[in-house]
């Protein structure tokens, strides 16, 4: 990794999915000292169930400068682990040689949806026949898991 940049956290009124992914791929090739014209690929690892109606994301990255016009742009999602997917994913065409530079770039935005989807769309990344139903969202999964290990192995919460 030789750059690298992030939005700041929270909730970015006023903010676009594109802007932070164009935004962020900027400042990271400047971080770099790497041009658009240096990168081989991109990988944008973004989980998006429904957060955003723009479902081909890859694309956004290269909008950030016309010289990342036709390169190749992946999107790579994968839960929880989406933005390590999307560096594994750059590391991998690396070492096949296929890349010599990748701009890795992860994006998610959650503030333009409505809170109470935002547990739904978050647990589209569960296994929906078992916990599609579940109140309360991934807590609800979460709180789960915990009711089955205290009913196996009892309250650890003191210890």
């Amino acid at each position: 990794m030789v750059g690298w940049a992030h939005s700041r956290f929270g909730k970015l009124e006023g903010e676009t999915l594109e802007g932070l992914i164009t935004k962020v791929a900027v400042e990271a090739l400047d971080h770099a000292g790497i041009g658009p014209d240096d990168v081989d690929e991109i990988v944008l690892g973004h989980f998006n169930a429904g957060f955003s109606p723009q479902d081909f994301t890859a694309s956004l990255v290269l909008q950030a400068d016309d010289r990342l016009r036709f390169k190749p742009a992946t999107r790579v999602e994968n839960a929880c682990a989406t933005g390590s997917a999307a560096v594994r994913q750059g590391i991998r065409a690396i070492d096949a040689n296929a890349a010599r530079i990748v701009l890795v770039v992860g994006a998610e935005q959650m503030t333009t949806t409505p809170g109470p989807e935002i547990g739904k769309n978050l647990l589209k990344a569960s296994y929906l026949p078992e916990d599609g139903d579940t109140p309360a969202g991934f807590a609800g999964v979460f709180g789960k898991i915990a009711q089955a290990y205290f009913q196996r192995y009892g309250d650890q919460s003191d210890a």
